[in-house]
């Protein structure tokens, strides 16, 4: 029998992994490529970019409620148990970040006195009132997120390609 995740559980990882290289791919973009200038729309592309980071919140939650209630599967053996200890740790680093990346976000648009567009339905509330002091503080810490989330998604991938092409030890099926 092979030993996988539940199908909830793999439906939100997929959702979620989609949404967020999605969303800091079209962030990266829009802050880092797209010239300045009228004939480019960075105001639609960074509204873009929020409808679906705001998705993350929601899928955020349930995928935590899911964990909290479900245990992950155990590949008897591909693991030792510093290696299940740095895992633990690789995975709760990355639960956090893929919080803070979107709430940082949240507070800095909040706090440049930009709305939060929310499933192309409704406005998120300011978690701030608009700041000048807490705008570039904000934006800092929401690209310094960004970056350490982009980090450790590659890592995430890269051991994962590992684990599925050169281990063959059945830890990436558990996803699939």
């Amino acid at each position: 029998m092979k030993v996988r995740y539940t199908w909830p559980a793999r439906l939100l990882h997929w959702l979620m992994a989609g949404i967020i290289i999605t969303a800091w791919g079209i962030g990266f973009y829009a802050d880092r490529i797209l010239p300045v200038g009228p004939s480019y729309n960075r105001a639609g592309l960074l509204a873009f970019h929020k409808e679906i980071a705001t998705c993350i919140i929601i899928l955020f939650v349930l995928r935590l409620a899911w964990r909290a209630t479900h245990r992950p599967p155990e590949v008897e053996g591909a693991l030792t148990e510093d290696q299940r200890f740095v895992v633990h740790v690789a995975h709760w680093a990355l639960y956090g970040l893929m919080i803070l990346t979107p709430l940082t976000g949240w507070i800095m648009s909040s706090a440049h006195g930009y709305p939060v567009p929310m499933l192309w339905l409704v406005h998120l509330p300011p978690l701030v009132h608009k700041s000048p002091v807490l705008a570039p503080f904000f934006t800092s810490l929401h690209q310094l997120s960004s970056w350490v989330l982009g980090v450790f998604i590659a890592g995430h991938i890269t051991a994962a390609l590992l684990h599925r092409f050169s281990r063959r030890d059945g830890i990436m099926d558990t996803m699939l």
